[in-house]
């Protein structure tokens, strides 16, 4: 299930909510993980939730809310909302709805409803985590028309719903704390997940090694691929870590003396099941030692991530160069692959959160879209810069540039 509900997290990001086969692609990945009968997206204004989209015409187009029901609504530490909604609505089956809100202000609910049997706790998790990106592209398209229609009628009506407006401008107030909660959130999701999976990714190391007796070559093969299996959803799950901690701006270098030529080599090392499995062959023209002053963990995860890539763009038996030179006070990467290039459009674009550059190399493999964006920001925070240099067909050079001394 994990796999699945990371692969579309990007698949998200592809639907705009501007057509109405758009919105329903964006209800059928949710129901390829968490399966459901009726599904629906309500807007929230004062005394009022508006029917935007639906799957089945079972609800209403609009539902008058008394000032009891607006309060509960309004108020994200109230997470008890779905009994409230099943009465409202009228409904027999079992319900599950989670708030959509951006920077503490709740713009809106996601319904989702199914006759068979309860939703997990597992369930609510993922379908607040799905509610999360579904508030960010609403923000996006339609947070403008949501925000004046929630002003209009608060102005309106406003001793009505003096109540809710009251309790609007206090959420407000607490954008800061309720975007640090999602976050952590995040991170502790993160951070639990990777903890087996860094046990799966041993244990299968040591029976690789034949530790414990020797295996067949079909035994190997699939030990292997749950090792190589394990690297890559570890990337993926410290990438989400590393781009809720930017995000939030609770990152920070933790500055040692740093070996770069000992650094390169152990990332190659990590990396060694990937481009063992194509055949690929990694060249290295490193000075015997070479040193900065920067954080190791975050440029040990900038290589990684782009190592990676080239990895994922070459074409089986290639090569992968990797050169590590210095002038004056900056020292510079070099990782060129002889894969299939990047064109000058895409590489405006590859930087930019989830994006994904579609190839018949890459299509089997799972990926967030982050990793080039963590690996900028971090080079960033070393006061550096990556530029990359490419041609379709003909291979693409990413160059990391860095000060020695990072004051």
């Amino acid at each position: 299930m994990l796999e699945k509900v990371l692969q579309n997290i990007n698949k998200f990001y592809q639907q705009d909510f501007k057509t109405p086969e758009q919105t329903q692609k964006m209800f059928e990945l949710i129901n390829e993980v968490v399966e459901f009968d009726f599904g629906a997206i309500f807007y929230l204004v004062p005394n009022e939730l508006q029917l935007k989209f639906q799957t089945n015409n079972i609800f209403e187009k609009t539902y008058k809310i008394d000032d009891k029901l607006t309060e509960i609504l309004y108020t994200p530490t109230i997470k008890d909302i779905s009994s409230n909604l099943k009465n409202l609505f009228l409904l027999k089956n079992h319900l599950i709805t989670t708030r959509l809100t951006i920077k503490g202000t709740v713009l809106g609910v996601l319904c989702l409803a199914r006759k068979n049997k309860p939703y997990t706790q597992d369930e609510q998790i993922i379908i607040e985590t799905y509610s999360n990106i579904i508030a960010n592209i609403i923000k996006d398209i339609e947070l403008a028309q949501i925000l004046s229609h929630q002003t209009k009628t608060l102005e309106k009506g406003l001793k009505e719903t003096h109540k809710a407006y009251e309790t609007i401008k206090q959420q407000n107030k607490k954008i800061k704390e309720n975007e640090k909660l999602q976050n952590q959130f995040l991170a502790n999701i993160s951070h639990d997940l990777r903890t087996p999976l860094n046990s799966i990714i041993c244990l299968s190391e040591i029976l690789s090694n034949k530790m414990f007796g020797d295996l067949n070559d079909k035994q190997l093969e699939y030990i292997e691929d749950i090792r190589i299996s394990g690297i890559r959803l570890l990337g993926m799950i410290n990438e989400v870590l590393d781009i809720t901690k930017l995000e939030s701006k609770t990152i920070s270098l933790n500055k040692t003396n740093i070996n770069l030529t000992i650094l390169s080599n152990e990332v190659i090392n990590i990396l060694k099941p990937l481009y063992n499995k194509k055949n690929i062959k990694i060249a290295c023209e490193f000075p015997k030692d070479i040193t900065m002053i920067g954080d190791y963990i975050k440029l040990q995860q900038v290589l990684f991530n782009i190592i990676g890539n080239a990895i994922k763009f070459s074409p089986e038996n290639s090569t992968i160069e990797i050169k590590i030179t210095q002038s004056n006070k900056n020292i510079a990467i070099s990782i060129k692959d002889y894969g299939i290039g990047i064109s000058k459009t895409n590489q405006k674009k590859i930087f930019k959160k989830f994006y994904q550059v579609e190839n018949t190399l890459s299509k089997s493999e799972l990926s967030t879209g982050l990793g080039l964006t963590i690996a900028k920001e971090f080079v960033k925070l070393h006061k550096g810069k990556i530029e990359v240099s490419s041609e379709i067909q003909n291979g693409t050079t990413f160059t990391i540039k860095l000060p020695i001394m990072n004051d």
